[in-house]
């Protein structure tokens, strides 16, 4: 009769020993890991649905704080109605405007009401209504800095001024940062050409150049705002964009004339661009015998929310993004 060796007997009981012992190891494993993605999925749909509510009920609330301060404008109240006091009705539209613009100016265009609160202000060098001119001048200088930072994140904003009253011309004055050199032109003494730069939505490593150029045309002191000339070339290479001597028509894409005043806001009030993109000019400061100028260029999606993208923007974003996918080896959220 054939015996097993001993050796080989024991490697057989430690298999049907080690067997039960594996398999509730992994079950054990398998339902710890189970329990703790089950544990991270209720953690989220919970975050999701306080943070949804919580939304719900700041779209709640500022809907009935906009509907509030625009019956200011809309609908006198009836105090109005029996002590019409031109004073006090003003001091209230600009308080509802200074409510407004602070906590709406991303999503209104906010400049028609600026601009008739600011016509229904009487003329005064001192007294209650300059302060009341004044404080609608700040809320619009204060806005205009908020968009313009915010717009500087993703994209490019660059400041230039120039001296008021000294000849009917008047040409801006930009940093060297951005300014094209141009031997042959002194700053202050002719429209300076200035290359700005955004990152690409294409290619993450890559940027989009564009020339500017920004004339003013005229001014009016009284009514505060600029008729302008705007010039932007097409998206080029960083050499061509710092060229003095481009060619302009056979490079542009825009080329426009219209007025800017203290009470038209970048986030609004912009010119659109090819793919996906805005430029937007903007009055930071303007004193008797100075004026300062911004020039932003930045991406469309941080324009304001009323501004909704063309269907051949939406068309390019989703062909971009699907080369992106294929590109990357990933189609669909399947990884082949």
């Amino acid at each position: 009769m054939r015996t097993e060796p001993k050796s080989q007997k024991a490697l057989e009981y430690a298999k049907a020993v080690a067997m039960p012992m594996v398999t509730l190891l992994l079950g054990f494993v398998f339902n710890q890991s189970l329990n703790s993605r089950q544990d991270r999925e209720s953690n989220t749909r919970l975050y999701t649905e306080m943070m949804g509510r919580r939304e719900e009920s700041d779209s709640a609330l500022r809907k009935d704080m906009l509907k509030s301060i625009l019956d200011t404008f809309m609908k006198p109240d009836e105090a109005d109605k029996e002590k019409p006091d031109l004073k006090d009705k003003l001091n209230k539209e600009v308080l509802s405007l200074e409510l407004l613009a602070y906590n709406f100016h991303e999503a209104l265009d906010l400049g028609p009401l600026f601009k008739h609160v600011r016509r229904r202000i009487p003329d005064q060098e001192e007294g209650p209504y300059a302060d009341m001119r004044q404080r609608l001048e700040r809320v619009a200088r204060e806005v205009n800095e908020r968009q313009l930072t915010v717009l500087s994140e993703s994209g490019t904003v660059e400041k230039g001024e120039a001296p008021l009253g000294g000849s009917d011309e008047v040409y801006l004055s930009f940093g060297d940062s951005h300014t094209v050199p141009n031997p042959r032109l002194k700053a202050g003494e002719g429209v300076q050409r200035i290359c700005l730069a955004m990152d690409s939505f294409e290619d993450a490593t890559s940027k989009h150049f564009r020339q500017f150029k920004l004339e003013i045309i005229d001014h009016d002191t009284a009514s505060r705002d600029l008729r302008v000339r705007l010039y932007a070339s097409e998206t080029m290479s960083e050499q061509e964009c710092k060229q003095s001597d481009l060619p302009e028509v056979r490079h542009r894409e825009i080329d426009t004339t219209f007025r800017v005043g203290a009470f038209d806001f970048p986030m609004i009030d912009n010119t659109r661009l090819s793919q996906g993109e805005r430029c937007a000019v903007s009055i930071t400061r303007y004193e008797p015998y100075f004026i300062q100028l911004a020039l932003a260029y930045f991406p469309s999606s941080r324009a304001s929310l009323k501004d909704r993208p063309y269907y051949d923007e939406l068309v390019h974003d989703l062909v971009r993004e699907r080369s992106q996918a294929s590109s990357s080896g990933v189609l669909g959220g399947i990884t082949p």
